[in-house]
């Protein structure tokens, strides 16, 4: 069982160890930045962030019998008399967060197996799901949980590693420049597959080059440690790039790529098919989503990709694909009387936008088709143009109404046109909703994480069952 030492401690950048007699007697077992989860054999690590300081909560840690307290040094030298009475080992150092990266580094590098990291402007929690499901067919993986993707999240999912694993998938997400070379550094990759770049983040990288600048740090760290790229030849950006891969795969519906999607088919519910060929070893093999959106195929593509390099059987790869099913909020598709909503809440850029409309186009109904769209966060001077933009779009498509909410968004009501209604509040949007929509409608609800868009998706489908309950 391999384990977080004293002396991995001790090898932290600049760490002075305290109490350190009481070491003897204890053994780190798990580590955690959640005063929560924290007892017998826990590593705490208070981390000081934005909005907290879990340097506050060290007093009820101590007590809670710990092995070991990572703390800032200043708050160490102002508490010396609580930290000498504690019979944890305390680890003073001038950073936390940075601490936490750097042990989660030493801990990575006590296993010696593939990890996948897994980038990307859009689709990247979806790819790393169906990647999962593929490898679980044959190997006892790792996988990150949720949307654990940032510099804090990273370290957590490694944290988890242990004897049993095989191999882990790990997904990297990056907001700002120079993000991604440090999660690389921590995770230390020996594959890497980037989704796609896209308009995400604009407020900090600025444009499309500057994305696919910091995204492409994982291709760059691959080239540097021999490691294997998947590479999306749909994607100028990545396709384009003048990589000195040894080992690379590369996917899409391009005749250049090594595995490539034939006779892509879209399905009235809106889910798709595709026949995955691989020709160097003359395989193929037939996939039938169960989850709605054209760009799916892309992300399954990827994923069968890394399957079929980690020798996985073709017929367990076909399985895992058709039976994946979508995270929640990530185009879920709900439906209450004869009304499917599609739940595309959990986060949103201009690219995602338009392959969610998209999406919606694709499927056929008898109903009407109404989007109900939420502001898209962080795209600086570019927020205007980009959400008149998604207007037209709509607009284009020809769709019976749209409902908008937030202060960027009337910018996409008014491109829209005649049947956009704007509103102020989630209640008038929703009430409004409810009385517009009616049996056999299909209705899109898209918008940032901080947009909480999924408040519409519960008051639709909480007043849709008590009127069926009523009635």
């Amino acid at each position: 069982m391999k384990k977080i030492t004293w002396k991995d401690l001790q090898k932290l950048n600049d760490a002075e160890l305290h109490n350190i007699g009481n070491r003897r007697e204890k053994n780190i077992e798990r580590v955690s930045t959640d005063s929560r989860t924290a007892g017998n054999g826990t590593l705490f690590i208070a981390i000081r962030g934005e909005r907290f300081d879990a340097h506050e909560f060290i007093p009820d840690v101590s007590s809670k019998g710990v092995s070991a307290i990572i703390a800032q040094k200043q708050w160490v030298a102002q508490h010396r008399d609580m930290v000498e009475a504690s019979d944890a080992v305390f680890v003073a150092v001038p950073d936390t967060i940075t601490a936490l990266g750097q042990l989660a580094q030493l801990y990575r590098k006590k296993f010696d197996i593939p990890l996948i990291a897994i980038g990307g402007s859009n689709g990247k929690t979806t790819t790393k799901e169906m990647v999962t499901a593929i490898l679980r067919t044959k190997y006892s993986v790792l996988s990150t949980e949720g949307n654990l993707n940032n510099h804090i999240g990273v370290p957590q999912t490694l944290f988890r590693l242990s004897s049993e694993h095989d191999a882990a998938v790990v997904e990297l997400g990056t907001n700002h420049p120079g993000e991604m070379k440090y999660l690389c550094g921590i995770a230390e990759p020996t594959h890497g597959l980037i989704t796609n770049i896209g308009k995400e983040h604009l407020e900090f990288f600025t444009d499309e080059q500057g994305v696919a600048d910091e995204e492409t740090e994982l291709f760059r760290y691959l080239e540097k440690t021999n490691g294997r790229a998947f590479v999306n030849m749909d994607d100028q950006f990545l396709q384009e790039g003048e990589w000195k891969f040894k080992k690379v795969i590369t996917y899409g519906t391009s005749s250049k790529a090594d595995i490539r999607a034939k006779k892509i088919e879209v399905h009235e519910s809106g889910n798709s098919s595709f026949q995955c060929v691989w020709r160097k070893k003359e395989k193929s093999l037939k996939v039938n989503l169960s989850v709605p959106g054209v760009h799916s195929v892309t992300n399954a593509l990827a994923a069968a990709a890394v399957g079929l390099q980690m020798n996985v059987k073709e017929n367990k790869i076909t399985q895992a694909l058709n039976e994946f099913t979508s995270a929640s909020k990530r185009m879920e598709a709900i439906t209450y009387n004869d009304i499917m909503i599609l739940n595309d809440t959990y986060n949103s850029n201009p690219d995602s936008v338009i392959a969610a409309l998209q999406t919606l186009q694709a499927i056929k109904t008898k109903g009407r088709k109404i989007v109900v769209f939420g502001d898209m966060k962080e795209l600086g001077e570019s927020s205007k143009r980009e959400h008149a933009n998604i207007g037209a779009v709509a607009a284009g498509m020809k769709y019976a109404r749209l409902f908008t909410i937030g202060p960027f968004s009337k910018y996409t009501s008014e491109m829209f046109g005649n049947n956009a209604e704007h509103f102020e509040s989630k209640d008038e949007l929703a009430r409004r909703l409810k009385e517009f929509v009616r049996s056999g409608d299909i209705v899109l609800v898209k918008g940032s994480r901080g947009m909480k868009m999924e408040e519409i998706v519960s008051r639709m489908t909480e007043d849709m069952y008590t009127t069926e309950t009523i009635h």
